[in-house]
């Protein structure tokens, strides 16, 4: 857990997760901004981790992109390819090829990378962001499966990525109002579900919101219908963290499983019994 905190500035790193394959970090699902803090606070070694994977383009999950590419840069000396995967473009947000350029190549704001200390190269690819897409396979590499699917995050594109390797199943909501049921498809079975925990139970947040995020009584509904093992509520804000026992009994209302709040700098074990 890279950071748990949600929009606001008050301590917590911003979204983003590390993931671990063979305990090895390979995989960074968002990069928000705390990511270049957060992985010398942990100790994380980025070298292996050349797989990115972008649920939407809101800053609080992609604003540390740059620096994140930056550690890996100075952690060792070889050529670097980046592997990006992330939503479509629509409205006023570019695709996520388009984000990566404007950021990267030979005209974007960061295009000193591509010569700062190692050749750097990504890989990028736009995921369905429709409301009826299926489910759809990002990478398969070996034992490792990642898949997708849209998520509706009012007119933002958005997706939520599910990772499976060695028999376990991780699944990252991103941010999401759930008002369908397509996380509950793509969670299916997973032993862990990272929810966006945003807002209370209405009437408890502002209105749009809602529109935005999932309340937490939809969060229980949502985790039970997937038959998910434990459930992982972040991306959390104050008015959430100051009413946690209610937000966390409300999610238990429909979902009997293991619920936890997150905090930044949690590791969580997949493997374990």
């Amino acid at each position: 857990m890279l950071g748990s905190g949600g929009p606001s500035s008050y301590g917590r790193g911003a979204s983003s997760y590390a993931v671990f394959i063979d305990r090895v970090p390979r995989i960074l699902v968002d990069s928000g901004p705390g990511v270049f803090l957060r992985l010398g606070e942990m100790g994380i070694e980025p070298r292996r981790m050349d797989t990115v994977l972008l649920t939407h383009l809101h800053a609080d999950h992609s604003g540390d992109l740059a620096a994140f590419v930056l550690a890996r840069d100075l952690s060792f000396d070889e050529p670097m390819t980046f592997r990006v995967f992330g939503p479509t473009g629509g409205g006023d947000f570019p695709s996520t090829s388009a984000f990566v350029s404007l950021l990267f190549d030979s005209s974007g704001a960061f295009r000193y990378l591509q010569k700062f200390r190692n050749e750097l190269r990504f890989e990028v690819a736009d995921l369905p962001v429709r409301a009826d897409a299926p489910i759809h396979e990002v990478l398969h590499d070996g034992d490792l499966r990642v898949t997708s699917i849209a998520v509706d995050h009012g007119d933002i594109p958005a997706v939520a990525f599910r990772i499976e390797h060695a028999g376990h199943a991780l699944v990252v909501s991103g941010d999401l109002a759930s008002k369908n049921d397509n996380l509950s498809r793509l969670a299916a079975g997973a032993d862990l579900l990272v929810y966006d925990t945003t807002v209370l139970d209405a009437p408890g947040s502002p209105r749009p919101l809602y529109d935005l995020h999932t309340p937490p009584r939809r969060i229980g509904e949502i985790a039970a219908a997937a038959n998910v093992k434990s459930l992982l509520l972040s991306h959390v804000t104050q008015p959430v963290l100051r009413s946690q026992d209610a937000v966390i009994r409300s999610v238990r209302a429909a979902y009997t499983g293991k619920v936890t709040m997150a905090e930044d700098c949690m590791r969580v074990d997949l493997t374990s019994p």
